[in-house]
Protein backbone atom coordinates (compact mmCIF):
# COMPACT_ATOMS: atom_id res chain seq x y z
CA UNK A 1 0.00 0.00 0.00
CA UNK A 2 1.28 3.53 -0.88
CA UNK A 3 2.20 6.35 1.44
CA UNK A 4 -0.90 8.64 1.98
CA UNK A 5 0.10 11.93 -0.61
CA UNK A 6 -2.01 13.88 2.61
CA UNK A 7 -4.44 13.97 5.22
CA UNK A 8 -7.53 15.89 5.56
CA UNK A 9 -10.22 16.63 9.10
CA UNK A 10 -12.99 18.18 9.78
CA UNK A 11 -13.45 20.11 12.98
CA UNK A 12 -16.56 21.06 14.71
CA UNK A 13 -17.18 22.81 17.97
CA UNK A 14 -20.04 24.32 19.66
CA UNK A 15 -18.06 26.04 22.58
CA UNK A 16 -14.84 28.16 23.27
CA UNK A 17 -11.98 25.89 23.08
CA UNK A 18 -8.27 26.59 24.41
CA UNK A 19 -6.24 24.37 23.90
CA UNK A 20 -1.81 24.42 24.49
CA UNK A 21 1.07 23.36 22.75
CA UNK A 22 -0.51 20.84 20.10
CA UNK A 23 2.21 19.80 18.18
CA UNK A 24 2.04 20.35 14.26
CA UNK A 25 3.78 16.87 13.36
CA UNK A 26 3.73 17.33 8.99
CA UNK A 27 3.30 20.78 7.73
CA UNK A 28 -0.74 21.84 7.78
CA UNK A 29 -2.97 24.50 6.91
CA UNK A 30 -6.03 25.35 8.37
CA UNK A 31 -9.13 26.82 6.93
CA UNK A 32 -11.55 27.89 9.67
CA UNK A 33 -14.65 28.42 8.01
CA UNK A 34 -16.88 29.58 10.59
CA UNK A 35 -16.05 31.14 13.74
CA UNK A 36 -12.60 32.47 14.81
CA UNK A 37 -9.05 30.69 15.76
CA UNK A 38 -7.04 32.57 18.24
CA UNK A 39 -3.37 31.65 17.83
CA UNK A 40 -0.31 32.91 20.32
CA UNK A 41 2.53 33.00 17.94
CA UNK A 42 6.14 34.43 18.99
CA UNK A 43 4.26 36.58 21.54
CA UNK A 44 1.52 37.83 19.78
CA UNK A 45 -2.20 37.21 19.20
CA UNK A 46 -2.86 36.52 15.60
CA UNK A 47 -6.61 35.73 14.79
CA UNK A 48 -8.32 33.82 11.68
CA UNK A 49 -11.41 33.10 9.89
CA UNK A 50 -12.26 32.33 6.69
CA UNK A 51 -10.50 34.85 4.93
CA UNK A 52 -6.82 33.64 5.56
CA UNK A 53 -5.25 30.29 6.00
CA UNK A 54 -2.74 29.18 8.76
CA UNK A 55 0.41 27.51 7.74
CA UNK A 56 2.20 25.80 10.06
CA UNK A 57 6.00 24.11 9.20
CA UNK A 58 6.06 20.49 10.49
CA UNK A 59 7.78 20.45 14.53
CA UNK A 60 5.54 23.39 15.70
CA UNK A 61 3.55 23.66 18.96
CA UNK A 62 0.63 25.62 18.95
CA UNK A 63 -1.28 27.06 21.40
CA UNK A 64 -4.82 28.36 20.59
CA UNK A 65 -8.50 29.51 21.36
CA UNK A 66 -11.42 28.57 18.91
CA UNK A 67 -14.39 30.63 19.03
CA UNK A 68 -17.71 29.34 17.65
CA UNK A 69 -19.42 32.17 15.89
CA UNK A 70 -23.48 31.99 16.02
CA UNK A 71 -22.70 28.58 17.81
CA UNK A 72 -20.38 26.83 15.89
CA UNK A 73 -17.26 26.31 15.36
CA UNK A 74 -15.58 24.50 11.68
CA UNK A 75 -12.19 24.05 10.48
CA UNK A 76 -10.87 22.21 7.38
CA UNK A 77 -7.06 21.28 8.41
CA UNK A 78 -4.47 19.86 5.90
CA UNK A 79 -2.19 17.85 6.29
CA UNK A 80 0.67 17.46 3.65
CA UNK A 81 2.79 14.10 3.86
CA UNK A 82 4.52 14.78 0.93
CA UNK A 83 7.21 17.04 -0.15
CA UNK A 84 7.02 19.81 -3.00
CA UNK A 85 10.58 19.35 -5.35
CA UNK A 86 13.45 20.29 -2.80
CA UNK A 87 14.50 22.92 -6.03
CA UNK A 88 11.22 24.69 -4.41
CA UNK A 89 12.50 25.30 -1.30
CA UNK A 90 15.60 27.06 0.58
CA UNK A 91 18.34 24.76 1.82
CA UNK A 92 17.63 25.86 5.57
CA UNK A 93 15.36 28.34 6.83
CA UNK A 94 16.14 31.93 7.37
CA UNK A 95 15.69 33.82 10.52
CA UNK A 96 13.71 36.01 8.73
CA UNK A 97 11.36 33.39 7.62
CA UNK A 98 11.14 31.68 11.07
CA UNK A 99 9.71 35.44 12.41
CA UNK A 100 7.34 35.32 9.43
CA UNK A 101 3.70 35.91 9.88
CA UNK A 102 2.14 32.63 9.28
CA UNK A 103 -0.60 33.57 7.22
CA UNK A 104 -1.91 34.48 3.50
CA UNK A 105 -4.92 35.76 2.31
CA UNK A 106 -7.27 33.52 0.27
CA UNK A 107 -7.54 33.81 -3.28
CA UNK A 108 -9.96 31.86 -5.77
CA UNK A 109 -6.85 30.17 -7.21
CA UNK A 110 -5.62 29.05 -4.04
CA UNK A 111 -9.08 28.07 -2.84
CA UNK A 112 -9.80 26.33 -5.76
CA UNK A 113 -6.72 24.37 -5.61
CA UNK A 114 -7.51 23.30 -2.10
CA UNK A 115 -10.62 22.29 -2.92
CA UNK A 116 -9.27 20.18 -6.18
CA UNK A 117 -6.48 17.94 -3.30
CA UNK A 118 -8.81 17.80 -0.85
CA UNK A 119 -11.59 15.93 -3.48
CA UNK A 120 -9.27 14.10 -5.39
CA UNK A 121 -9.23 10.88 -3.65
CA UNK A 122 -12.69 10.13 -3.82
CA UNK A 123 -13.13 11.24 -7.28
CA UNK A 124 -11.14 7.81 -7.87
CA UNK A 125 -8.26 9.49 -9.63
CA UNK A 126 -4.83 7.69 -10.20
CA UNK A 127 -2.02 7.66 -7.76
CA UNK A 128 0.03 10.05 -10.68
CA UNK A 129 -2.66 12.46 -11.09
CA UNK A 130 -3.14 13.11 -7.61
CA UNK A 131 0.39 13.79 -7.38
CA UNK A 132 0.49 15.92 -10.25
CA UNK A 133 -2.38 17.96 -8.91
CA UNK A 134 -0.94 17.96 -5.36
CA UNK A 135 2.51 19.60 -7.19
CA UNK A 136 -0.11 21.79 -8.60
CA UNK A 137 -1.25 23.18 -5.34
CA UNK A 138 2.54 23.47 -4.28
CA UNK A 139 2.59 25.57 -7.43
CA UNK A 140 0.20 27.73 -6.39
CA UNK A 141 1.15 28.36 -3.34
CA UNK A 142 4.96 29.56 -4.56
CA UNK A 143 3.63 31.90 -6.72
CA UNK A 144 1.82 33.80 -4.12
CA UNK A 145 5.09 33.29 -1.67
CA UNK A 146 3.41 31.00 0.94
CA UNK A 147 4.72 28.00 0.17
CA UNK A 148 8.26 28.44 2.60
CA UNK A 149 6.04 29.51 4.96
CA UNK A 150 4.93 25.65 5.32
CA UNK A 151 8.09 23.82 3.98
CA UNK A 152 10.80 26.75 5.49
CA UNK A 153 13.62 24.27 4.37
CA UNK A 154 14.14 21.46 1.84
CA UNK A 155 15.62 19.34 4.41
CA UNK A 156 13.66 17.60 7.54
CA UNK A 157 15.41 16.73 10.80
CA UNK A 158 14.95 13.14 11.67
CA UNK A 159 12.39 13.85 14.67
CA UNK A 160 10.14 15.48 12.03
CA UNK A 161 10.31 12.51 9.58
CA UNK A 162 9.58 9.87 12.41
CA UNK A 163 6.95 12.21 13.79
CA UNK A 164 5.17 12.65 9.92
CA UNK A 165 5.48 8.90 9.40
CA UNK A 166 3.96 8.09 12.95
CA UNK A 167 1.13 10.80 11.84
CA UNK A 168 0.49 8.54 9.24
CA UNK A 169 -1.39 5.73 11.37
CA UNK A 170 -0.63 7.37 15.07
CA UNK A 171 -2.89 4.04 16.68
CA UNK A 172 -0.65 1.61 15.05
CA UNK A 173 1.69 -0.40 17.52
CA UNK A 174 4.71 1.55 16.46
CA UNK A 175 7.78 0.87 18.42
CA UNK A 176 11.23 1.31 17.94
CA UNK A 177 12.46 -1.48 16.70
CA UNK A 178 9.68 -2.23 13.59
CA UNK A 179 10.16 1.70 13.17
CA UNK A 180 13.99 1.45 12.97
CA UNK A 181 14.00 -0.23 9.69
CA UNK A 182 11.92 2.25 7.78
CA UNK A 183 14.56 4.73 7.91
CA UNK A 184 17.20 2.44 7.66
CA UNK A 185 19.18 2.46 10.47
CA UNK A 186 18.77 -0.25 13.90
CA UNK A 187 16.85 1.06 17.20
CA UNK A 188 20.27 2.20 18.73
CA UNK A 189 21.11 4.49 16.14
CA UNK A 190 17.59 6.11 15.74
CA UNK A 191 17.83 6.44 19.71
CA UNK A 192 20.78 8.13 19.64
CA UNK A 193 20.36 10.51 16.53
CA UNK A 194 16.71 11.44 18.62
CA UNK A 195 18.69 12.15 21.60
CA UNK A 196 20.73 14.23 19.80
CA UNK A 197 18.07 16.48 18.43
CA UNK A 198 16.85 16.56 22.38
CA UNK A 199 14.05 14.06 21.40
CA UNK A 200 12.72 10.75 22.68
CA UNK A 201 10.68 8.02 20.42
CA UNK A 202 8.22 7.57 23.27
CA UNK A 203 7.47 11.13 23.74
CA UNK A 204 6.98 12.44 19.71
CA UNK A 205 4.39 9.13 19.70
CA UNK A 206 2.72 10.78 22.59
CA UNK A 207 2.67 14.15 21.17
CA UNK A 208 1.42 12.70 17.33
CA UNK A 209 -1.27 10.66 19.01
CA UNK A 210 -2.84 13.21 21.64
CA UNK A 211 -2.65 15.74 18.47
CA UNK A 212 -4.35 13.28 16.50
CA UNK A 213 -7.20 12.51 19.23
CA UNK A 214 -7.76 16.31 18.88
CA UNK A 215 -10.14 15.27 15.92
Amino acid sequence: MSTPLLQQHHYLGIRQQPLHRVLIYAPTIIWVKQGRKLLWWQERRLSFGKESWLLIPAGHQLTFVNQPEQEKFRSHVLTLLTPPPAGWLPDTPSATQAMANPAIKVTTSLAYCFEMVCTMTERGLSEATQTELLRAFYAELRAAGALHLIFPASTMTLGERLARYLGVEPGADHTLETVAPHFSMSRASLVRKLTAEGRTFRHLLAQVRMSHALT
